[in-house]
């Protein structure tokens, strides 16, 4: 039995077969090889996830800043460096909308330490079919660590700027027109009936006297009679 299975295995009954113990060899080489390898990946990859670099930034509602057309707005962005070493840090901004205030080529944070950079947002001229625009910012982390092979990072964000249309002030001025108008209409009427009153007042006086002269004269001329 046990000669009917070497032949199925290709095997000859009788001569030793050193390929066996060969085989046997290379896979335990490869089994220590691969527990080797593994932590290496494992160290790699927590040094690739570890960033000395964080920024935060204003909030955003929807991520969207809007702005009248013409009009600006302050945006602030803050880099931090959490760790326990100095870190230096450079900016890329979309310059297009955005004016740094106080920007600095380079910015050098000590250890545990935050810096405020300050952005100018400017709305342009509002357009019907084009009034929505990514704005972005790159920070770039230049140096930090100590010793050995640090990954340097870098950080990118985006907001939409929205423009909106400038309200027309024209109809606004006709109405306080409109209504200017309509307070001089209003004593001019005032002024007319105390006018006509008075003209009325005049007249009928004057009526009162006329017919009671005449009662006055139609009487004493009965008497003579």
């Amino acid at each position: 039995m046990a000669i009917r299975n070497l032949k199925r295995n290709g095997l000859t009954p009788g001569i030793i077969h050193k390929n066996i113990g060969v085989d046997f060899k290379n896979i335990y080489i490869l089994t220590l090889k691969m527990k080797l390898i593994i932590p290496i990946f494992l160290i790699i990859a927590l040094s690739l996830n570890a960033k000395a670099l964080a920024v935060a930034s204003d909030y955003l509602e929807g991520n969207t800043l809007t702005l009248m057309e013409g009009s600006s707005r302050i945006y602030s962005i803050r880099l931090q460096n959490p760790d326990s070493y100095e870190s230096r840090f450079k900016v890329d901004y979309d310059k297009q909308f955005m004016k740094a205030m106080g920007f600095e080529e380079e910015y050098v944070l000590p250890p545990q330490s935050t810096a405020r950079i300050e952005f100018n947002v400017t709305a342009p001229e509002y357009d019907e079919k084009d009034n929505l625009f990514a704005v972005s910012y790159t920070v770039h982390q230049l140096s930090g660590g100590s010793g050995g092979t640090f990954f340097l990072t870098k950080i990118s964000k985006n907001f939409k700027l929205k423009v909106e249309k400038k309200p027309d002030e024209n109809p606004s001025k006709l109405d306080v027109k409109h209504d200017d108008k309509s307070f001089a209409d209003y004593n001019y009427a005032v002024y007319a009936i105390a006018v006509l009153a008075f003209l009325l007042y005049i007249l009928g006086r004057g009526l009162l006297k006329k017919t009671k002269h005449r009662k006055d004269f139609i009487k004493n001329r009965k008497i003579i009679k």
